[in-house]
């Protein structure tokens, strides 16, 4: 008779361990299918499993506001980074409502001179930013003079040539284009930074831009993609060379 439940077992039984319900009640999910003791608690299974996924979001997301504020904390006031726009971004900005964190992590963001910088990024709603640890505080980070915060809209995210560990990041925003080389301690955990942060650009609320940068924009976009194609091919010449 069980056979014929179309019913998650494993989940149920799980469930049961965790909650006090009498045995009398267990006995009710050997009813066949097609009673109406089935329909209803199969009803029930369905809204205590939305009820358990809403749950684990908001906790989740309270833990994410959490690992935010902490890291925060440890950022110096005074620390500010300029941006591609020639705006100024400070800690105060990190402090909007609008910002979720997404993901967080250590990676090694390398100088034009080869050299990998150690660097805390935080993934958020809108923007990735890249922090250095400075007498066991935090502040932007400065590398090559290049903006520490970069916007997700027209971010692209591109697997470094023979370097498993290695991704490029290609901002072709209306400001102008730019790009970075950022590397992590695996492959595995290249991977989940892509797609996290692949993720955060599709989700990402559209930039209100005057309508005349547009084409400007999309070439900016061109740009950076042929720009990424030569450092490809020049890698995957350079490794055949090995």
């Amino acid at each position: 008779m069980l056979d014929e439940l179309q019913l998650d077992w494993d989940i149920i039984e799980k469930l049961f361990c965790k909650m006090d319900y009498s045995y009398d009640l267990w006995l009710l999910f050997l009813f066949v299918e097609g009673s109406v003791e089935h329909s209803d608690l199969s009803t029930a299974l369905a809204q205590i499993r939305d009820v358990v996924a809403a749950v684990d979001l908001t906790v989740n997301k309270y833990e994410k506001f959490q690992e935010l504020q902490e890291v925060l904390a440890r950022l110096e006031n005074k620390s500010f980074a300029k941006l591609k726009n020639g705006k100024v971004f400070r800690k105060q900005d990190l402090h909007s409502k609008h910002r979720d964190l997404q993901h967080k992590g250590l990676v090694y963001w390398k100088t034009a001179t080869g050299r990998l910088k150690d660097t805390l990024a935080l993934l958020l709603t809108d923007i990735l930013v890249f922090l250095q640890e400075k007498d066991q505080r935090f502040i932007f980070a400065a590398v090559d003079q290049k903006p520490p915060v970069i916007p997700l809209q027209k971010l692209i995210v591109r697997e470094v040539a023979n370097e498993e560990r290695g991704m490029f990041l290609i901002s072709a925003s209306s400001a102008g284009p730019e790009m970075y080389e950022v590397h992590t301690t695996s492959r595995e955990e290249r991977n989940a930074w892509m797609r996290h942060i692949r993720q955060a650009v599709e989700s990402c609320p559209e930039e209100e831009e005057e309508d005349e940068r547009s084409a400007e924009t999309e070439e900016a976009r061109q740009a950076a993609e042929m720009r990424i194609q030569k450092i490809t091919k020049f890698q995957g010449k350079k490794g055949k060379c090995v």
